[in-house]
């Protein structure tokens, strides 16, 4: 595992909790001569899972904070895990999906009033109020980065997919130019050689050589090009074999960790499918998700898959009533309803009867079988 500079970050804010736990304790030592052998291991399974926070949030976050409770309970005081708290709950709170990081904060919450009371501490409520204040603003400050982060990405990814779009319309003008060009000569010295088979063959071949020469140099540039557009182009998966609904788990996990969380549903019978009308619908439920994550984030989504009698339909619903999550005119939409019409099938995005966005693609079984 090779460290990096972030490593060497949480590492020196580990050794400055652990070194703030045990100052704390070195003077209840001295001040009560209580025995605190205890207390050190606590401290230190406190403090020190802060050098793990970013590769193994969660775990580390289950650690120090099992530690933190165990150590309330005994009755020693709670100043010295104040930083390794915070610490822990930012960085659970900046790495996991709302919704896990939002039990990550309640689970502290009232495990503090919970080991407090265990412990009879005689904590005021004042004190109690304020702790649970700065608790919250840990974890809304760890969620903003969170948001930030997936922005920031997702910015870099639609900059990176507008540089692939570009550099192919690039290519495909100069297809375009090296077609264009071509045929024109060919179409030149065609028809000069029809004019003089007759009357000069020898300007008749050399006619016929000019075309064999201008065809061969086009397929060995349109090769290159070819080339270029498959194997050096930036977009990872161009190559990638065509998804279909075995690659649907994959995309549920992958909005799961963007913080959209997706259930799935499937009715009927599954039965095979063509290659390209799977991955018609896949592409509906990916840029559903995609739109979700766009104009609803924070919310889930629901995923069904309906093998009826008469019919297949695929639909997709946020978990927000009154929101939409996308745009009657946007290339989104128009994308997944070109997709759903090339099979004959038909395409509705809209609010539902009981308030929520919902896309729903239905391919009729004859056409599906066809």
């Amino acid at each position: 595992m090779r460290l990096t500079r972030d490593d060497a970050i949480d590492a020196g804010l580990a050794v400055l909790a652990l070194a703030l736990s045990f100052s704390v304790l070195i003077g209840l030592n001295q001040r009560s001569g209580i025995d605190t052998s205890l207390a050190w291991v606590l401290a230190g399974l406190h403090s020190l899972p802060v050098a793990m926070r970013r590769r193994v949030p969660r775990a580390s976050f289950a650690v120090s904070m099992t530690a933190g409770f165990i150590y309330l309970v005994v009755g020693l005081p709670m100043v010295g895990l104040g930083l390794a708290a915070l610490l822990m709950l930012y960085s659970l709170a900046a790495a996991t999906p709302r919704r896990e990081s939002i039990v990550g904060l309640v689970v502290v919450q009232l495990g503090l009033v919970g080991a407090l009371a265990i412990a009879d501490s005689g904590t005021q409520a004042d004190t109690m109020v304020g702790n649970a204040l700065v608790l919250l603003a840990m974890w809304v400050i760890g969620d903003s980065t969170r948001r930030r982060s997936q922005h920031v990405l997702a910015e870099q990814a639609s900059a990176a997919q507008r540089a692939v779009t570009d550099e192919r319309l690039r290519i495909a003008r100069e297809l375009h130019d090296i077609v264009a060009h071509t045929m024109s000569v060919v179409s030149v010295q065609a028809g000069m050689a029809r004019l003089v088979v007759d009357d000069d063959p020898e300007h008749a071949k050399r006619s016929l050589v000019t075309i064999e020469g201008a065809t061969r140099d086009a397929m060995e540039e349109m090769r290159r090009l070819l080339h270029v557009l498959r194997a050096d182009s930036n977009d990872a998966g161009a190559l990638d074999p065509t998804p279909g609904l075995a690659d649907l788990p994959t995309l549920v996990e992958q909005a799961n960790a963007g913080g959209t969380e997706v259930e799935v549903e499937v009715r009927g019978e599954p039965r095979p499918l063509p290659s390209g009308l799977e991955a018609a619908m896949y592409r509906v439920v990916q840029e559903s998700l995609t739109n979700v994550r766009k104009h609803a984030r924070g919310a889930g989504a629901r995923v069904s898959i309906d093998y009826g009698s008469d019919r297949l339909a695929v639909s997709v619903e946020n978990g927000v009533r009154g929101v939409s999550t996308s745009s009657e005119t946007g290339h989104g939409l128009e994308g997944m309803r070109e997709r759903v019409e090339l099979y004959r099938g038909e395409f509705v995005a809209g609010v539902n009867s009981n308030g929520v966005y919902r896309v729903v693609a239905t391919f009729p079984y004859q056409e599906v079988s066809a």
